[in-house]
């Protein structure tokens, strides 16, 4: 199973995040993925495929080395056009990983809108790892009591990037923000920091990606971000065995991106994410 072909998509997804992996396994085993296109030749590693479920259509288009192939975004281009028909009534959603810019121009090209842009980074393991005094944060994880303060800080912690990018503002729905908490301890991978009854910061990992790494604004810039995020690295590596660790952020993030690299993370790729705006 670990060198079939499936295996070895999957392989390529993970390097978009472990949802989309997740995703396209689940895929496989419902037959709902179509495999447009696998190579890893000297020219390109990669894979293009389309999931297609009852409420939406996702292509995926996970490189780690590419370069210029006509034929080859002809191909994305014709399979992708099946699927933005004027009488499509679902989502259509095209994510790319990858060192190139054609993928990308070819969305743009097809009519599709970026909802994202960024970079993936990983942590260096290759310099020493020293785990810091935590006080006076105090390590806990989540309780439904706890679900005010932790609305509050996400809200205000992603607040700024959400409007830079004209993304909502809006509080997401508490019953489903508490349903996604609950998973995350039952499962163990949410963290949170306080000091006494004030929550500074908390972290959500999936897999091996910190998905969500938050400090509240008004205990940013006093080093707590690094005694979390320092925190969170041995976590992962230390407790539950994880030998590679990488992040997303977003390309208007600069602040972020510049904070993670000064703390042992290297830029790896990019990423993009879109969705099809019907005309």
């Amino acid at each position: 199973m670990e060198n079939s072909i499936e295996s070895r998509v999957c392989r390529f997804m993970s390097l978009i995040s472990t949802g989309a992996e997740n995703y396209v396994r689940d895929a496989f085993a419902n037959g709902t993925v179509t495999l447009v296109h696998y190579e890893e030749s000297r020219y390109h590693h990669g894979v293009f495929c389309i999931v297609e479920n009852d409420d939406c259509t996702i292509a995926y288009a996970a490189f780690s080395r590419y370069r210029h192939d006509e034929a080859l975004l002809n191909l994305m281009e014709t399979s992708l056009q099946r699927h933005l028909g004027t009488n499509e009534t679902k989502e259509v959603c095209f994510n790319i990983y990858g060192p190139n810019k054609e993928f990308i121009q070819l969305a743009r090209k097809l009519g599709f809108a970026t909802d994202m842009e960024g970079f993936q980074l990983q942590y260096d393991f290759s310099k020493e790892m020293k785990v810091l005094e935590m006080h006076p944060l105090v390590e806990k994880g989540f309780s439904p009591g706890w679900l005010d303060p932790f609305v509050q800080l996400f809200d205000r912690a992603y607040y700024q990037l959400n409007v830079e990018n004209g993304w909502s503002t809006e509080i997401k729905s508490k019953d489903d923000f508490l349903r996604f908490l609950l998973s995350c301890e039952a499962e163990d991978r949410v963290r949170s920091f306080w000091i006494e009854d004030k929550l500074v910061g908390a972290y959500i990992i999936a897999g091996q990606y910190i998905r969500d790494f938050v400090i509240h604004p008004d205990y940013q810039n006093c080093g707590y971000g690094s005694l979390i995020l320092n925190s969170c690295i041995h976590r992962m590596a230390s407790i539950l065995g994880i030998n590679n660790i990488f992040l997303r952020v977003a390309q208007s993030n600069s602040g972020a991106k510049r904070f993670y690299e000064r703390h042992q993370f290297i830029e790896r790729s990019s990423f993009a994410e879109h969705t099809f705006v019907p005309k």
